[in-house]
């Protein structure tokens, strides 16, 4: 099932110079920009256990495409393909959501990133499979340039609280930062470095349990105190 379902993202990539969402002009290059360049380490190939992720690599060092599969909510699967400029701004996001005992409820999207002079993500556009556009979001920064939301706290590019929740980390490289433009990670809050704990209270809280590999990048995360039959254990590998 799964090998027959990459073949299908696979195809659908393919497709997606022929389809018909509205093209803008966000990818447009800036000449005051320079080329982005993703950080050194190594590049995620997969994540997870019950909420599996595949990733594949663009030339230009960043993510290219995703492929998840869901089978701790309800088995389901989404597929993503990222676009970028000539500055390695992602640019576009095409998203693919299958569900495959329940194929009426399939459905595509596409969604646009509109960048300022400062590298930042300004705003997004998203339009359904019928190119009609069913949200539109806009974004401002604080001074040090994060994202300016009031329910987060972000000391050294990692979120150490959300609303009333706190949480603490290790300080190696958190794999997803390695493969997510700068713009982009700032926008979503993908952390520097591997949350070790998540605490609700004094008496509820998760810690995570990290082993890694030899050059210090997660291999295996085993979280506490969550129910049976949970993504509790998460696997990594790498390219």
């Amino acid at each position: 099932m799964k090998k027959n379902l990459l073949i299908l993202f696979t195809l659908c990539l393919i497709a997606c110079s022929d389809d018909n969402f509205i093209r803008s002009d966000f990818e447009r290059p800036r000449a005051n920009q320079t080329i982005e360049t993703p950080p050194e380490g190594l590049k995620l190939k997969s994540k997870g256990a019950l909420y599996y992720t595949q990733f594949f690599h663009n030339k230009n060092g960043f993510v290219d495409s995703t492929y998840s599969s869901d089978s701790w909510h309800g088995y389901n699967e989404v597929m993503e393909k990222y676009i970028y400029n000539k500055q390695n701004q992602i640019v576009e996001c095409k998203v693919y959501y299958s569900f495959p005992h329940y194929p009426q409820n399939n459905r595509k999207e596409i969604i646009y990133y509109a960048y300022n002079t400062k590298n930042q993500i300004i705003s997004t556009t998203t339009y359904d499979q019928n190119n009609v556009a069913i949200q539109y979001r806009t974004f401002t920064y604080n001074r040090d340039g994060s994202l300016f939301n009031p329910s987060l706290k972000i000391v050294n590019e990692n979120v150490v609280k959300e609303g009333g929740v706190t949480y603490e980390f290790d300080n190696t490289r958190n794999p997803l930062y390695n493969i997510y433009p700068k713009a982009y990670r700032i926008l979503h809050a993908v952390n520097k470095n591997n949350i070790t704990l998540t605490k609700y209270s004094e008496s509820n809280y998760h810690e995570h349990t990290l082993r890694y590999n030899d050059v210090n990048y997660i291999v295996e995360e085993k979280i506490s105190n969550m129910p049976t039959d949970t993504n509790d254990h998460i696997g990594y590998s790498y390219y």
